[in-house]
């Protein structure tokens, strides 16, 4: 019984053509020692014959790796049909050909492919399929190509409840677990891995608990790999409540014994880990000591480096630029075209070149754009950490964000400094001009003078601390004049409290607040992926307050202090 769903080309099918065919392939299969993949990079040359070609196709196929205790993985290859949807052509010259050959690594590929395929005798080409497997598993070839060949084997006599090969094949993973714990050579990655399919059967076969004790004693060197191997002593556990605390105690205390033993951002990591994993699991004990240490880490701690690249900038360039901010007479035009940005754009850029500048890095730097990394705080401890794919989309687009943000930052300060040189702005006659804002809070006018004022007499410190918590007052605001909830009353033991500046920012962006500048005071105050700014100040992790720091945080607080609601659609902020 065929499952493809086309007849296809027609081949030879003479016994002369099919002997030729399987007297190639053999000999293609002949020094195959890692993957299917040799067969047909050897076949290569030959595939201009549509029926080696068909031969070849067989080995091009991946078997891709069980997940979450799949047993029934299938075939697949990106630049190829579904295996089901081959010619039936095909498949009927890969049964001719499996009845001919010689080579275990071909009879057993075809078989299965047959076998998933459903083709008649099913149970002939499964057991076939299987026994080619142990073969291949008990041969010599590479550590991981055999381990991947045993799991296969396993599977398929699970699934044909054929008890008796299930034996064999669990007798011969046993042996290459050992052999691979035994030999000279590190191969966790195949001998967990084996492990791992042992552990999944329904009745657990002898000697595991033995083969998991001499894996974390193996491998007890390297934290990782051990606590892989304890992971799947808790699989084993399962409902023991006892074993499962012993176990968690264990794992935590791997990741502190490894902390001892390293130091900065690897023993970082470690503590970091064996935090996580006690406030998880419940090890209340453990995850006192595991934070202490944590917190004993200083930022000195960690030999971080810094690297920098020098941006050269002609005096010419830059004074043409500083100048579009103070070559008006008025201050007061200076001070509206400082709090715009770059005519409009926010220090971080327009949101859709920031996206378009992630996608190209992706091509151009892709080992970059894969590799996760973590945010650090100004106290040295771990803030952040992407947990998945949409996390390191938003870990690159802030990434893309604060380089911008950097490299604009000393020209918005030598900009905001020329303000106050050319135009001497008098203390009183600024407090004047924003308190003609309609939608600040009425202490604001003299916060955002006076913030100004100490800027321009280069005191940055008092001038950050002064604006940073009353830009959020400014959003919050702006969010009750269109009638928006900014409040959260109490529920149960926890207090009552106002949203956050996220929450604000989500809530304006409804309203027609503009994204890129909403992204800005997000990467630049509050962000998890950004810099973070509001929460840096406020626990005193800034140990000093740059000129372009403290600009970037006026400009921020200008932008929010013209935002009005729009007069056409009541709910929408729009710059005065």
């Amino acid at each position: 019984m065929a499952s493809t769903i086309e007849e296809g080309p027609e081949f030879d099918l003479s016994p002369a053509r099919i002997a030729e065919l399987a007297a190639l392939t053999d000999a293609a299969a002949a020094d195959a020692t890692h993957g299917w993949y040799e067969v047909s990079s050897t076949l290569a040359g030959e595939r201009e014959a549509a029926d080696v070609d068909a031969i070849a196709v067989a080995f091009d196929y991946r078997l891709q790796d069980r997940v979450d205790e799949n047993s029934n993985p299938v075939f697949h290859a990106a630049h190829l049909k579904p295996l089901t949807e081959i010619p039936t052509g095909v498949a009927d010259l890969w049964a001719n050909v499996v009845g001919v050959t010689r080579s275990w690594p071909v009879r057993t590929r075809l078989h299965d492919l047959l076998f998933v395929l459903g083709r008649n005798p099913k149970h002939g080409h499964a057991e076939q399929a299987c026994r080619g497997y142990v073969e291949l598993g008990a041969g010599s070839g590479d550590s991981l190509f055999r381990a991947r060949a045993l799991t296969r084997a396993l599977d398929i006599a699970r699934q044909m409840n054929r008890n008796d090969l299930a034996d064999e094949v669990v007798k011969q993973i046993i042996a290459n677990v050992r052999e691979c714990l035994d030999g000279a050579e590190w191969q966790p990655g195949v001998s967990l891995r084996l492990i791992g399919r042992l552990v999944e059967e329904k009745s657990l076969p002898a000697g595991v608990d033995d083969l998991l004790a001499a894996a974390r004693a193996r491998y007890a060197s390297v934290p990782d790999i051990e606590v892989d191997a304890a992971m799947l002593q808790r699989s084993l556990a399962k409902g023991e409540k006892t074993a499962l605390e012993r176990i968690d105690r264990e794992i935590v205390e791997i990741w502190i014994r490894s902390a001892e033993a390293s130091t900065g951002l690897r023993k970082q990591d470690h503590l970091t880990k064996a935090v996580d994993y006690a406030r998880d699991h419940g090890q209340t004990e453990l995850l006192a000591a595991a934070t202490t240490a944590l917190q004993s880490i200083g930022i000195e701690d960690l030999d971080m480096q810094t690297f920098s690249v020098p941006v050269e900038i002609s005096d010419k360039v830059r004074r043409e630029w500083i100048s579009y901010f103070t070559q008006e007479v008025d201050w007061r035009v200076c001070l509206a075209r400082f709090s715009n940005g770059e005519q409009g754009t926010p220090p971080t850029g327009r949101i859709d070149e920031n996206r378009a500048q992630v996608e190209t890095l992706k091509k151009d730097a892709p080992l970059y754009s894969m590799i996760p990394h973590s945010k650090i705080g100004g106290d040295g401890l771990p803030r952040w950490k992407p947990q998945n794919e949409d996390d390191q989309e938003e870990q690159r687009l802030s990434d893309a964000e604060i380089f911008r943000m950097q490299l604009r930052a000393p020209l918005f300060a030598w900009a905001l400094h020329e303000i106050g040189v050319v135009h001497h702005p008098i203390r009183g006659e600024v407090e004047e001009f924003f308190a003609e804002r309609t939608y600040l809070p009425p202490d604001m006018p003299r916060v955002l003078a006076d913030a100004l004022t100490r800027y321009w007499r280069q005191d940055y410190e008092a001038c950050a601390y002064l604006l940073t918590p009353k830009i959020e007052t400014m959003l919050r605001t702006l969010a009750r004049a269109i009638d928006e909830p900014v409040y959260l009353t109490q529920r149960k033991n926890t207090p009552g409290k106002y949203v956050g500046l996220g929450t604000l920012l989500s809530t304006l962006g409804k309203h027609g607040l503009d994204e890129s500048w909403s992204r800005y005071l997000s990467t630049l105050l509050a962000g998890p992926t950004g810099t973070n700014l509001r929460n840096e100040l406020a626990h005193g992790f800034v140990d000093e307050v740059s000129a372009p720091t403290a600009a970037l945080l006026v400009q921020a607080a200008l932008y929010v202090a013209g935002l009005v609601p729009h007069p056409d659609e009541q709910r929408a902020p729009e710059a005065e």
